[in-house]
């Protein structure tokens, strides 16, 4: 067995922090769907704007990284377990949460943040939950998805079997600057059909192209070890691209006549979804690798507080939609919105992970958290 990678574990702490903020963001203005809006995102101000690229930049890298990570864990414990072991553990790991949030979690919190005044929570049941008219996956969806994929990776073993790998070596530059074209190519042809924002039972597939390669690439990493060959020199040219990259959707939406109410990036054959197409993976490449980069060469150390924050890390991704909506609807109107975005961040993320910590104390939720 490998020596445990674990600044992998801590780069998932900080992804569900950020998970965190990007959700709070969209509840105080930023563009985008979520439980419970405390601020309207039709008019279009300087905080609106400025929480909308800081989402906009966390979509572009932060759920394609966790299914890099995802994938690159996957291979050792299939290895480890054998198919049919690995199924199992995976369908109580998943299967049970995305259960308990379609069904419990995920009703309760809209019921609550909607509809508590004017119905009670058993005729919302009645309604919407039990004829399947609302499928409250949240946040879940990536849950819902890992699932597929995991069944997905089962069936190409399957069929694999042992056969020979060849020894792919770690991207270049160029490798990289050709895939991102590709991704971004991909995904705009893709929006053609399922625009972002579009989901079908929780998935929006317009975002999919660099989910399912992120997690392929994940797999490829472990099993060329990739991780251990990180070119410092590729990493810091990607870093500065993505700097330069990030301004480049602002601009180009505002010179495509966003300021005048012509958003159109969302999808279909138009310059603003071709431009937001193609910016996010040169966005996600250069952050990605000045994550693992940095993590691995300054953070690759254990310690009982990360220890506990990276095992708390899943329970807080599964409970925060209800810890961000009982504060916003807490605070709605106390503060200035950018400071009360601020406010509310700070208290989920540590409310989050207190309740979580005492969750996975609870008998038996270890094995499913």
């Amino acid at each position: 067995m490998g020596k445990r990678l674990y600044y992998l574990d801590y780069l998932r702490v900080i992804l569900t922090i950020v998970v965190i903020i990007h959700h709070t963001a969209i509840a105080y203005g930023a563009g985008g769907d979520w439980i419970y809006k405390v601020v309207d995102d039709d008019e279009l101000t300087i905080s609106m704007i400025v929480l909308t690229l800081f989402t906009a930049v966390n979509q572009a890298y932060f759920m394609g990284f966790f299914f890099f990570i995802s994938g690159y864990f996957t291979p050792s414990s299939y290895d480890r377990k054998g198919a049919s072991s690995f199924l199992k553990e995976r369908f109580i790991r998943l299967g049970i949460p995305l259960l308990f949030y379609v069904f419990i979690l995920g009703p309760v919190i809209t019921y609550y943040a909607h509809f508590h005044e004017t119905m009670s929570l058993s005729t919302y049941y009645m309604k919407e939950v039990f004829t399947f008219h609302t499928i409250h996956f949240g946040p879940l969806w990536f849950v819902e998805t890992l699932i597929y994929f995991t069944i997905v990776y089962v069936i190409i073993r399957k069929v694999m079997k042992k056969r020979t790998v060849l020894k792919i070596n770690p991207p270049t530059s160029l490798r990289l600057f050709l895939t991102a074209i590709l991704l971004g190519i991909t995904a705009f042809l893709v929006r053609l059909v399922y625009p972002v924002g579009e989901s079908f039972l929780g998935l929006q597939f317009g975002y999919f192209p660099s989910y399912i390669l992120l997690f392929i690439v994940g797999i490829i990493a472990k099993r060329h070890n990739w991780l251990e060959l990180i070119n410092k020199k590729v990493v810091k040219r990607w870093q500065l691209i993505s700097i330069i990259t990030i301004p480049v959707l602002p601009i180009a939406l505002i010179a495509n006549g966003a300021l005048d109410g012509g958003l159109q990036f969302e999808g279909g054959i138009n310059v603003q979804a071709l431009v937001y197409a193609l910016w996010e993976p040169f966005v996600a490449i250069g952050l990605i690798l000045g994550f693992l980069a940095y993590f691995k060469e300054h953070v690759n150390n254990s310690s009982s507080f990360k220890n506990n924050l990276a095992q708390a890390a899943y329970t807080v991704y599964i409970i925060h939609p209800a810890i961000i909506v009982g504060l916003s609807l807490l605070f709605h109107g106390t503060f200035y919105p950018m400071i009360e975005w601020i406010i509310v961040s700070c208290l989920a993320i540590i409310l989050c992970f207190f309740i979580s910590s005492l969750i996975i104390k609870i008998p038996g939720m270890k094995k499913i958290l």
